[in-house]
């Protein structure tokens, strides 16, 4: 085959495969891209994810913290319930008379 040859079916190729080609990728890619600017649009996904999980991140520390607090509390009130427990068991014991004494006389 002659250059000369082998240069026409070059420009041939060119003039018409390419286009063809780049026709056909972008009506495949179309609707992926306009799929994806709907889903930013619509707010299904974010432009900067990773601000997104940071924000997710701060909450998940709020809400941890906030459990610590009432475990903490929790833990308080407990504690004062037992000695208030124990305080009433040992009034309840110093006013119950002992088996084997006497009455109180008159």
């Amino acid at each position: 085959m002659p250059v000369d040859d082998v240069i026409r079916l070059m420009i041939v190729s060119s003039l018409v495969v390419l286009p063809a080609l780049g026709l056909t990728v972008r009506f495949a890619l179309r609707p992926i891209v306009d799929a994806i600017v709907r889903l930013k649009e619509g707010g299904v996904l974010a432009p900067d994810a990773s601000a997104m999980l940071v924000a997710e991140i701060r909450q998940m520390r709020a809400e941890l913290q906030h459990t610590h607090d009432e475990v903490a509390q929790v833990r308080q009130e407990m504690a004062r319930l037992q000695e208030a427990e124990s305080f009433d068991l040992a009034l309840r014991q110093a006013a119950q008379p002992a088996a084997g004494a006497l009455p109180p006389s008159r």
